[in-house]
């Protein structure tokens, strides 16, 4: 293995290159979503209405995340689910209160 630097080892890795603010505006996005859902949609005691206007944004979350923020695939998945495990908490807290 050669002696290299770190900055090196770093500046070779994709990783290392992708651009967190867009990751963050996603995830708090769905999260900031999820919890609006949840809130609205606290009298209603049946799930299939949260679930369905949460994957209505998933469409929109999608299309935010491929053109407008221009974000892998991958990661925009990953900050859906997120925000959905946002969304069935804050809903279960709504259920059990």
């Amino acid at each position: 293995m050669k002696n290299s630097s770190y900055d090196e080892v770093l500046s070779k890795n994709p990783i290392a290159h992708i651009d967190t603010i867009p990751l963050l505006l996603l995830f708090i996005a769905a999260a900031s979503v999820g919890s609006v859902l949840a809130w609205l949609l606290k009298d209603k005691y049946n799930a299939k209405y949260l679930i369905r206007a949460y994957l209505v944004y998933g469409i929109i979350h999608l299309f935010i995340g491929l053109v407008v923020l221009k974000v892998a695939l991958v990661f925009i998945i990953g900050s859906y689910l997120l925000g959905g495990i946002v969304t069935i908490f804050r809903s279960n807290h709504y259920f059990y209160s």
